[in-house]
């Protein structure tokens, strides 16, 4: 999931106008769908679209393929010339291979991120009922030539490229061994342009001058080499001339380049070319990229643009200006990239170049000389272009007031439609003082991208405020409230979407709409709650007055889930999550420190293969990063024996989108299960991730480290029952909910509250109108399920977990509180199945006030207790009963009184709070033993049950090892504070996702995000699922009956009484 939502985060910042229209593409294919009620889903629409989006893909990667072949013929050119001669442009040559290969990979993920979204298009018409199979062979066959195609200019590319990268890595290797052999590279390279059986003295006095950098008899040697004409056929002395000054640039002998330029040259009436100044303006880049590295070095930063090379500068302004009346044809003329000087110097970060190159063109409106600074190379990029996505601020500032000034000078309005596509590619980019240039430039606010986005929009999206509020100042408030083309959203929506809440803020105080409604008739505020982010729609105005039965209530109804398969009762699972589902830990799943000098390939993709140790389970492979969120499409392996079995890591190298490059690179592994329990037996951490070390094939050095979350499903030891109950969460009406039996404890003195989770708590809550009552379940030390709802028992005078108790010192807790020692429950003793006849009521006694009083001196120093200033079912506070247990409570209470089970298991934020150890007992343990509980009770034939948690890996377990009862994820929904931060209990819309996945029966949230945005009870019930409520909002009657009205299943309160009579009402 969330690839569309993501899907500009892929791509290459400006190339993004030629990306597949996947938004568009997704709508297409949704307009069909919403066709089936008239008969088959048409599909012609989206197919015209699909084929449109195929050829142009295949265009664009065909020419930008073209263009790094000609990139790759000029520098194989170059090192055929050079890799025997010269050993300082070796190491240039070699940088140039590698920008090559990053070239050629930007390429290649510009591949695979839009055939994922190709193929993802192809896979969701394929799940549809396909009205026109003709023409969907069709796309398919297509896509499968555009991708044979892509493979074979690859492999052919790789094979070429990777060859003449070896070679230069090895000649750069051997360039910097010694003395000797530069002096030799430089002979003969000298010795290439001359046929002289004397020349070897010659060349040796020319690598001299060279090698030291002396100019004093470079004038006589070059006048020998003119004399004598010993130049081999075809090669003129002004040839040899360039040559050695262009090999005088890359061994940076600046004497030597001076004399050359400035005296040899002229005198010999030889022109410097355009390649030549080319050579100068990046040999001038590279002297101040090192300059800038040594800046950083000696933490130093000069503010002056040509503080690095002013003598290199005043070089080529000397140079330019030998070349007279011809110096603007020469600074004109292209090379093989259809690039101009001017192209260089941008690229290469040079203001001081720029401005001397500009100077030497005419200015006046006769000449009708387009202006250099549009000139275009053979991939349409000015010289702007690459000064903005080569990030050089001062450069874009030089030609922007160059551009101006022209236009000015000229009459001619500068192209703003450019400068648009150049601030979408900053604000992608989010080079901030790009796009404070281009944005006090107050561009046309009409201009959009392909997409129809406003760079407003571009700039929500990306969460900058400062890049907001710049835009709303120079000229964007126009485009505040303008919608792009696809959903409909504003920058508002865009904002809500993504959780925005200072650009909101912004957007709103320029006077944002917010009672704009999208294509699909959703509010921003809809889409806020819908993904989490409660606090910004909380600033938002409340949506009383729209429609109940549009936006989220009218998307198409999904299918009701249902039980999946129950698991092989003779295998095991393991279900295995790249990276953490914890929100807030910044942890890569793969961490790589893998140092340049290991492979020649060091920046290409990357993939994973994942396997467990037993023969018939299954492997996997897939390509990182992964283009999707991967939380409910996690591995799972069948494994038979999870206490022996180890799992695998390979990782390999790879061009992305192109698996036959794949090269492996290292390995991790890691056994399932530590034998030695560690934590004890049938415990374990609640920490579920694990980061293993990756060893380098070769060395066995650590290069890195892959960090999993994994799951093991065990099967029962006691199998249940597989048979799907009559139970349903689908009853008529609304099902009201007794939370924690008639109310869940809390500090208000307002009414009177029963000890929650007792069987007193429980039958009162039936009496008072609840169809059902909530049970939190928990297991002891000794594996005993009692009921009992917070994660310590506060009432021993410390923090120690539930499951460190016995249940004999459970219940002792209980026990004390009562004035005789020993209370009996209404039902009689857990341990006594001798019906016992309710007790008279206790009087107080002087006696029981001062053990009331010990009980909570006793506590005050738990965290629980410093936290909320009372313990429930505590004697002085409550009406205190005894505790209870799952078996007393299946047992005795009337089958009337339906169930929610909610499994407590212990989590980690809890074990975070309360400072102890995160460790508990063992997951499957924990739920078997509570499933086996709920099965054998004999007295459940016709009681209606449900099961729940807060726990993701609960539910997962709870839906895998049983079909009988109804499974209920429930989550706070991004209700702040949010101290769980799992990641699928993150927003109602992760929570959705992960019932789907797993088969839930429904979703009970925390009723904030109901209340605020009521048309989400409908979204969750036409995903298919049951939707139910929690929360102390839900104790206001008019809470309740707006739920009820907008649909809710399930609602769960503590003001049992109260909200019965306010849902008859509704009724």
């Amino acid at each position: 999931m969330r690839f569309g939502h993501d899907f500009h985060r892929h791509q290459v910042p400006e190339w993004a106008d030629a990306y597949v229209p996947y938004s568009l593409l997704k709508k297409l294919h949704n307009k069909a769908i919403k066709r089936t009620d008239v008969g088959q889903p048409d599909f012609n629409e989206l197919y015209t679209a699909l084929e449109h989006s195929i050829y142009s893909i295949a265009d664009f990667y065909k020419e930008h393929h073209a263009m790094l072949r000609v990139n790759e013929a000029e520098l194989i050119q170059r090192s055929n010339l050079l890799l025997t001669v010269n050993a300082w442009d070796v190491e240039c040559l070699s940088q140039n291979f590698h920008d090559l290969r990053e070239d050629f990979n930007k390429l290649q993920w510009f591949f695979r991120v839009n055939y994922e979204a190709l193929e993802r298009m192809s896979t969701k018409i394929e799940r549809s009922p396909i009205s026109d199979d003709q023409h969907h062979q069709s796309c398919k066959s297509k896509l499968a030539k555009l991708t044979e195609d892509h493979e074979g200019l690859v492999s052919s590319f790789i094979e070429s490229l990777d060859s003449f990268m070896k070679a230069v890595f090895h000649t750069c290797h051997d360039a910097k061994t010694s003395e000797t052999s530069k002096r030799s590279y430089l002979k003969a390279f000298i010795d290439r342009f001359s046929s002289s059986p004397s020349s070897s003295e010659l060349s040796d006095n020319f690598a001299s001058c060279l090698l030291e950098d002396r100019e004093e008899n470079l004038g006589e040697l070059l006048e020998k080499v003119s004399n004598e004409s010993s130049l081999p056929d075809g090669l003129s002395f002004s040839n040899f001339l360039k040559h050695l000054t262009y090999l005088s640039l890359v061994c940076t002998a600046r004497q030597c380049s001076h004399f050359l330029l400035l005296v040899a040259m002229p005198k010999h009436d030889v022109k410097p070319t355009h390649l030549l100044l080319n050579h100068m303006i990046v040999a001038s880049g590279k002297r101040r990229h090192l300059a800038d590295l040594d800046d950083l070095n000696h933490g130093t930063v000069c503010e002056s643009d040509d503080h690095y090379d002013l003598s290199g500068s005043n070089l080529f302004h000397t140079v330019v200006q030998s070349l007279g009346d011809s110096k603007s044809a020469v600074l004109s003329t292209k090379d093989t990239l259809g690039r101009i000087p001017l192209h260089y110097a941008a690229l290469n970060g040079l203001p001081t170049i720029c401005r001397m190159i500009l100077s030497s063109f005419p200015n006046s409106k006769e000449d009708n000389i387009p202006s250099p600074i549009l000139a275009r190379d053979f991939q349409q990029y000015t010289p702007l272009h690459y000064a903005v996505i080569k990030n050089h601020p001062v450069v874009v500032k030089r030609l922007l007031n160059n551009l101006y000034s022209d236009s000015q000078t000229s009459g001619v309005p500068v192209d703003e439609k450019l400068l648009f596509d150049l601030l979408s590619t900053a604000i992608r980019y989010e080079f901030d003082d790009i796009v404070e240039l281009l944005a006090q430039r107050q561009i046309d606010t009409h201009l959009r991208s392909s997409d129809g986005e406003t760079a407003l929009y571009l700039a929500a999206r990306r969460g900058r405020e400062s890049y907001v509020k710049t835009l709303l100042e120079n000229g964007g408030a126009a485009d505040v409230s303008t919608p792009e083309p696809v959903h409909g959203w504003t920058p508002l929506f865009i904002a809500c979407v993504n959780g925005h809440g200072a650009v909101a803020r912004a957007l709103l105080q320029a006077g944002a709409r917010q009672d704009i409604q999208d294509h699909n008739g959703w509010a921003p505020k809809e889409h806020a709650a819908l993904r989490g982010h409660l606090e910004l729609a909380g600033m938002l105005d409340s949506l009383e007055n729209l429609s109940m039965s549009g936006g989220p209530a009218g998307m198409p109804m999904k299918p009701v889930s249902k039980p999946g398969q129950a698991i092989d009762y003779e295998k095991s699972h393991v279900i295995v999550n790249l990276g953490v589902l914890q929100n807030g830990k910044n942890v890569n799943a793969v961490d790589l420190n893998y140092p340049n000098e290991h492979a020649v390939n060091t920046k290409g993709g990357l993939s994973i293969e994942i396997s467990i140790s037993e023969k018939e389970s299954e492997t996997y492979v897939s390509e990182l990063p992964f283009l999707t969120d991967t939380v409910n499409d996690p591995f799972t392996f069948t494994v038979s024996k999870p206490s022996v079995a180890s799992m695998s890591f390979k990782l390999s190298q790879q061009v992305p989108g192109y698996p036959a490059s794949r090269t492996l690179i290292g390995s991790a592994t890691t056994l399932l299960q530590t034998p030695s329990e560690p934590f004890g037996e049938n415990r374990e951490s609640l920490v579920r991730e694990r980061t293993i070390p990756i060893v380098e094939k070769e060395t066995l050095d650590v290069i890195g480290t892959i960090t999993f979350t994994f799951l093991i499903v065990k099967p029962m030891a006691t199998p249940v029952s597989s048979t799907i109950s009559g139970s349903s969460t689908k009853a008529q009406g609304v099902q009201l909910v007794g939370h924690r039996g008639l109310g869940q404890n809390t500090a208000s003195r307002s009414y009177l509250q029963l000890g929650e989770n007792t069987v007193e708590s429980f039958l009162t809550a039936a009496k008072h109108g609840a169809t059902h009552v909530e049970v939190n379940a928990q297991l002891t030390r000794d594996l005993a399920a009692i009921v009992f709802h917070d994660f310590s028992l506060s009432e021993s005078g410390t923090d120690i977990p539930i499951h460190d108790l016995t249940l004999d010192q459970f219940m002792h807790a209980s026990n004390i509180q009562s004035p005789r020692g020993d209370p009996a429950s209404i039902l009689g003793k857990p341990y006594d199945e001798t019906a016992q006849t309710k007790p008279r009521s206790r009087s107080l006694s002087r006696d029981h006030e001062r053990g009331t009083q010990s009980i909570r001196d006793r506590m005050k120093y738990t965290v629980d207790f410093m936290n909320k200033g009372f313990k429930p079912n505590t004697r002085g506070d409550f009406i205190q009963d005894s505790f209870t247990t799952l078996d007393e409570l299946l047992e005795k209470l009337p089958e009337s009184i339906g169930f929610n089970v909610e499994v407590k298991y212990p989590r980690l934020h809890e074990a975070a709070e309360a400072g102890v150890a995160p460790v508990a007992i063992e997951i499957n343990t924990f739920v078997d033993k509570i499933l086996e509980r709920v099965f054998r009770s004999e007295s459940n034939t016709n009681r209606d049950i449900i099961l729940s948690s807060f726990t993701p890996e609960v539910c997962i377990l709870l839906a895998l090892k049983q079909r009988k009862y109804p499974v209920m994820f429930i989550t706070n929904a991004g209700k702040p504070p949010m101290t769980d931060l799992e990641t699928r209990a993150s927003s109602l819309q992760a929570a959705v996702r992960f019932a789907k996945r797993w088969n839930l029966a429904g979703i009970v949230f925390a009723s904030e995000t109901l209340l605020m945005c009521p048309r989400l009870i409908a979204y969750v019930k036409r995903s298919g699922l049951t939707c139910g409520s929690y929360g102390l909002l839900n104790n206001i009657p008019e809470n309740a009956k707006k739920q009820a009205a907008a649909g809710i299943d399930i609602i769960m309160a503590d003001r049992v009484g109260l909200v019965a009579k306010a849902l008859k009402d509704v009724d």
